[in-house]
This record gives C-alpha cells, structure tokens and sequence, in this order.
C-alpha cells in the first residue's frame, strides 16, 4: 500500500480496518516509520503512554500486533457502539495505536462530561447502590455525590492503605457508604500489592505484605445498580467476580479499558459473554495521554426506560415552559470602561451575568462598546448576549436605558461612579419596580474617596435595591459607616470547560505560584521575588511560577535580579500570560503555595481560583487577607511591603508537616463560599426572590 492510499484509509474506522485486514505487520510498521521519519527499530520501542500492565510493556510493537491478531474483536465492538460519538471517539483511539500522534488523542477527548457520569449516558435515582471499584482517595464518589446527590448505598474498594485514609477522611460526612481496605478481582484470597503511590496494581508470590482481594458477588449481597471500576489492569478479574450480579442484575457499568493493550476489546467481549443484554459506548477523557478510556455498558431495558423518561421530562419542561411569563431581562452596563473586554467575561463581572442566563434561565446581556473581539463568547460563556453601542459614552448609554428601561426586570451596575449616577435615576424613573445591583468592586481605600454625604452620590445609592461588597472586612466597615445595607456576594471560582475536582496533595509540586500583572505597583512582585531569593536556600527543592503578563517597567528590575541571584535562574519561572482557562487551573493543581504580596487589593479573583485548587495561601494584609486565608485556617500573612516578613511566611508554610491539612481546609473552604454557582443563587434570589 503506497503513502496516500494509507493515509487516505487512517481517517475512517472501515479504511483502518481493511488496513489491518490486507497488509502485514513490516508494511504497516514501514509506514508509520515513514511517516514519524524514524527507524522501524525506534517505532517498535515507542511508548504508547498506557497499555504498560499485564504482559506487554506497552511499546508500539505490541499495540500492533494486537491490531492485527484481533482486528475481528475490534470490528465487532465498532458495530456493538451505539452512538455517533463512541464510534467517532473509538475511529479517533485506533487511529492513535495505528500512528502514535497525540493529536489523535486530543480528538478523542471529552472535555465537558465528567468522567463516568456523561450525562447521555448515565441517569442516576435516589435508589441507586453504586460500588466505586478503585475509590482513590474517595474523589470519584465525591463526584458522584455532587451530580447526583441522592443514593440508597455506594460501596468504596481501595486496596491502598494510604489511600484508604485520605478516601475515608473525605467521605466520613456522608450516609450509606461503606469503605473496603481490599482490592477487587475474581475470587476472595490475599495478594501481593505494588504501589506507585498514584495508583497500585497486584501480583501474585512477590512479598509477605499481602493485601485482601474480594469478588463482588461475594462481597455484596443487596442487588447493584452501577459499577465503575479504575483498578489498574485488574478489571477483568473484577468483572469475572461480579458476574453473578451483572447477568442477574444488569447494573450500569464504566469500565476503564486503558491498563492492558487487549482491555479495549476484551472487556466488552467479557461482559457480553456474561450476559448479551447491554448496549455500549465509549469515551475517552484525557487530553494529553492514552489514559482515561471508558467503556459504558448499559442494559437495554435501562436505555429504554431512559429515553422514556426523558421523553417524559422534555413534555414536563415544555408544558412548564408554557406556563412561564417572560424571561427576566437582566443588563449588565460597563463602567467606567466604554465597554467591556474579553478577559472581563470570566470574571465575576461577566460570571455574575452568565450564570443568571445558564442556571437562572433570565435574558442578560452586556451594554458596551465592542472594545476587541470576544472568544469567550463562543467557549466559556456561550448563550451570554453582548448589546453594542458605537462609543459607549455616557450619553449613549442614558439613551439606550430610556428606550429599554421597562422592558430591563434588573440592571447590573459596577462600581460607585459618577456615570453610573444618572443611569440608575433614569431607569428608575421609568421603571420603578425594576431592581438595581450594584457590585461596589470596592476597598477601603477607594471607599475613603468617597464624598458619601455628597448628594449626587446619596441619590444614587438610594436608587440601588441591592449593594454587595465582595470581601467580609470591606462589608462590615461599609454597613457601620452606611446607612445602607450592603450583601456579601464573593468573587467567586467557576471552572471554564473543565471539571471542577478535588485536588490531590499528594499530586502537587514544590511549587510557589503567583497569578497577575507582574511588576506593577499594585501586585508588589518584587517583594516576593526578594522574598523567595531570601530563603531560596533553606527551601532547595521549591521553584516559583509566575503567570502574567510583564510591565515593559519591571524587565529592567529582572534583568538586575537575574546578576544579582543567577542561581535562581532555573527556579524562578516566567510563565507568561496564560488565557486558556484549563491550562491555567493546572498551574493552580500543581502548586502549593499560591503567594499574593500586594500593597492595594480588593478582592482578587486569583485567591478564589488558588483556594479552590487546594493552594495554601500566602497574603499581605490587604483589607480581605482574613477571607484569603481563612482567617489563618489555610494560609498566612505579613506586613504589606514587608519583605524579610513576607519571606518568614513563605518559609514557615514550605516547611510545615500539616501543610496537607491546609490544603485540604482551603479546597473545603472555597467550596462552601467560592463556588460561583452557590453565589449567583443567591444573586438571583435578592433581584427575583428565587424565581
């Protein structure tokens, strides 16, 4: 087969089959050499990434033999998929092991749908009995907890007893679980356990420390409903051992068929022998590897009752639907800023705006000036409304709120500024039942600008039915110097496009991160660059990473900074700016300490994203350091412009034994007052009462 027809054939799943079906294993081997322009000895030891357990070591050599030996398996399993997206999703996975790009591994992967639970796929009830075979540290029955919410019993099997401690602390707040210190596999005995601290996998005759195993069909007597098993390369062992509950109870299944080259098709092949009845699908989630790959496994009669209550529930939403008045139009207006720009989308002053739309189902949109062109609009915030003025001036926008100001239910201003002034008293005038809210994106510096017994700005207040304050400090010394009465409404953590997950500490680097406007007056980099140059040596294994954009003022200060300290040249990392916003939780995952050394701060929506990431936070003593951390609970403060303080901090948290409790207090924190959802509720509940 010459290039182009090869090449041609690798784009469809029947062209990689009548590949794998005509030509040999040297022809195939030559071509993708060909093609990676490398030696077919160097091609046959590439590592595909996964396939590493069981009997192969998972280079290229064995995924293609595999190919070719049980291109029938392979074939059955592409005619067994019921969707458009598995078959597409699974043409992307055998395109990988033909040709090892990760491009094809990109393709393949889900980055909406948390993994296990796609919501096409899997509908859960209240009398759900969910077994998480491979529990972790209890991260995947947290997920399940949070999407669902009720269940009548979840059973947990974690053979590491590291593991098994942090899956318990975790879950020890919740009813019905039960967690199990064993392993699962075919039949109940003890084995020999090797833990690469990530995940653990069992032999047999390797040491004396041995590890419980269990059947599930003897480990469990009530009937199951779902079965998610993550048990690095022991699933199909665990599968033999549940079979009594599959072919009699035909629970849901999410199998992970990545461990061993075959597990693709052997799996599916092993749970219809058990029992013919299930449909089955395919997804894959991780970006990066050839990890992450679920087999779903659904009983037919539980597709059907699905599609019929699904059916179900859309005539409900339609009738429901009907019965509605109109939307509540909400209008979200610039200032002091003409209009708004792309980066402001995914702050709170664009989250506030489209979470109302998505969860709240009102009509929003942003009043501006088209300041740049808006990306976000079509990712992260997709179905939020942008309204354009030409300019965006003040008169523009009085102009446009008299025209729409009885058709606008709410008004969502920014800031106490003069040109929101007038705004505010023309649409109440012609519009006195609608609500005004005003997010005052304040300090206490700013606020001690004010003239507040000025009476232009009297006015203004007294026309906004909701005034909310970000920070607790700020809050409580505006409801003792005001008159009014002002919400705590925080800025809060939403996770953009990917899923919002516990962090692992065990997972994280010796990292020190910093997120911002690097060198500018405000944020004070210099002071924790200095800072970590002070203790750079009692803390050798920490590095700093710093995201962001660079003053054109602060290359001089880092130029000097590199003569002074060039040892720190492989420990102090520029990042840069980084807009992606799954790329920049990542930055937030693998570190754990995130530092903010500023002189003037609000309430920076950096601090949500490191807390709720599992960082321990570092702060100077800007108006809201006790919210940063916790008052103490999960982070530490100095003196702001205080350098050797702040360095005392840093070196104090660096060096602390308990910094995983930390960790884990500031992910628990955030989620209880960070979460963007829980605080645009209660956005929603002050202008419309819940509605």
């Amino acid at each position: 087969m010459n290039k182009e027809k090869f090449l041609r054939n690798i784009q469809s799943y029947q062209g990689i089959s009548s590949i794998l079906k005509t030509c040999s294993y040297q022809e195939i081997a030559a071509q993708v050499a060909e093609f990676f322009s490398i030696e077919i000895s160097k091609l046959e030891d590439f590592p595909m990434g996964g396939y590493s357990r069981g009997r192969t070591s998972g280079a290229y050599r064995f995924v293609l033999q595999d190919l070719l030996k049980n291109i029938e398996h392979f074939d059955w399993l592409f005619s067994r998929l019921q969707d458009e997206e598995s078959k597409r999703v699974f043409t992307h996975l055998m395109q990988f092991r033909m040709i090892p790009d990760h491009f094809f591994i990109e393709q393949a992967y889900d980055g909406k749908n948390s993994q296990y639970f796609d919501p096409e796929i899997i509908f859960c009830d209240s009398e759900e009995v969910f077994v998480d075979c491979g529990g972790f540290t209890g991260d995947t029955t947290e997920k399940y907890i949070q999407i669902y919410q009720n269940y009548k019993q979840i059973y947990v099997y974690e053979p590491s007893t590291d593991n098994i401690a942090i899956c318990r602390k975790n879950l020890q707040y919740y009813p019905n679980i039960t967690v199990r210190n064993c392993g699962v596999g075919e039949k109940n005995k003890r084995m020999s356990m090797i833990n690469n601290h990530d995940a653990s996998s069992f032999c047999e005759g390797i040491s004396d420390d041995l590890t419980e195993v269990v059947a599930l069909d003897e480990d469990i007597e009530e009937k199951v409903t779902f079965i998610k098993m993550d048990v690095e390369g022991f699933e199909i062992p665990a599968l033999i051992g549940a079979k009594r509950h599959i072919r009699e109870e035909k629970p849901k299944l999410a199998i992970c068929t990545y461990h061993i080259v075959s597990d693709l098709w052997e799996i599916p092949r092993l749970i219809d022998s058990i029992s013919s009845d299930y449909q089955f699908y395919i997804r894959h989630y991780e970006k990066t590897q050839n990890w992450e790959t679920v087999l779903y496994a659904i009983p037919v009669k539980e597709r059907e009752n699905r599609k019929e209550q699904k059916n179900l529930i859309e005539r409900e939403l339609k009738q429901e639907e009907s019965k509605k008045a109109k939307r509540k139009k909400v209008v979200a207006i610039s200032a002091p800023e003409a209009g708004w720009y792309n980066s402001f989308l995914t702050k709170d002053c664009g989250i506030i705006p489209y979470l109302l739309y998505k969860n709240h189902h009102c009509d929003v949109f942003m009043l501006g000036a088209k300041m740049e062109e808006y990306p976000y609009l079509n990712s992260y915030v997709k179905g939020l409304k942008m309204e354009y003025l030409s300019t965006g001036s003040e008169e523009e926008k009085i102009e446009y709120i008299q025209k729409h100001a009885s058709e606008i239910d709410a008004l969502l201003l920014r800031g106490a500024y003069p040109c929101n002034f007038i705004v505010a008293r023309v649409y109440k005038k012609i519009n006195p039942e609608g609500k005004i809210c005003l997010g005052l994106d304040a300090n206490s510096f700013w606020m001690d600008q004010i003239l507040w017994k000025e009476e232009n700005f009297l006015a203004f207040m007294n026309c906004c039915d909701i005034i909310t304050a970000a920070g607790r400090t700020i809050q409580n010394y505006l409801n003792e110097k005001w008159s009014w009465k002002i919400e705590y409404i925080p800025n809060g953590y939403y996770p953009f496009g990917y899923s919002y997950k516990k962090p692992v500490f065990e997972k994280k680097k010796n990292i020190i991160l910093t997120v911002g406007r690097l060198g500018t007056a405000q944020k004070a980099t210099e002071v924790l660059m200095e800072a970590f140059a002070f203790i750079a040596e009692e803390i050798p294994d920490f590095q700093l990473r710093l995201v962001g954009s660079i003053e054109k003022t602060f290359e001089g200060y880092i130029e000097n900074y590199w003569k002074r300290y060039p040892q720190l040249k492989r420990r102090v990392i520029f990042v840069g700016m980084i807009q992606d916003k799954e790329e920049l939780a990542k930055e937030y995952w693998r570190a754990k300490i995130f530092a903010l050394p500023s002189r003037v701060e609000g309430v920076a929506n950096v601090i949500a994203e490191a807390l709720s990431a599992g960082c321990v936070t570092a702060v100077t003593k800007i108006d809201e350091w006790q919210d940063a951390t916790d008052t103490g609970r999960c982070g530490m403060v100095a003196e702001i412009d205080d350098t050797i303080g702040f360095s005392k901090i840093l070196l104090n948290l660096c060096k602390r034994e308990d910094l995983s409790n930390l960790s884990d207090h500031a992910y628990q924190y955030a989620k209880e007052n960070y979460d963007m959802e829980l605080v645009v509720a209660k956005v929603n509940e002050l202008l419309f009462g819940g509605e």
